[in-house]
């Protein structure tokens, strides 16, 4: 029996001792264990690090297409060998990257 009774005695003593852990441990996080200086020389570090952000530029209104570069995207696209424009024949010859550049015939 007594046995039994050693046993509870330390169950219970253990647990106490587990609570005051538990208390200390929440008073320590609490308290931030760094001093002035070392949080300013971090906060220094923190701004070396930061990358710039990059700027925007504003949107700007798109012009509308010339009319000689609207028919010769028709015939680009269209896979034609040349194109008129006001009266003038303009010949295709094909391009690896480009597709087709026309040139005044």
């Amino acid at each position: 029996m007594t046995k039994l009774q050693d046993l509870e005695k330390r169950v219970t003593k253990l647990e106490e001792e587990l609570n005051a852990l538990k208390n200390t441990s929440k008073h320590i996080s609490e308290t931030p264990n760094t001093t002035r200086s070392t949080r300013k020389a971090k906060k220094k570090n923190n701004k070396l690090t930061k990358k710039p952000k990059p700027v925007t530029k504003p949107a700007t209104k798109k012009r509308k297409v010339n009319e000689y570069f609207k028919m010769m995207l028709e015939a680009k696209k269209a896979g034609k060998p040349s194109f008129i424009y006001k009266g003038n024949t303009y010949k295709g010859t094909k391009h690896e990257r480009l597709g087709m550049i026309y040139k005044k015939a």
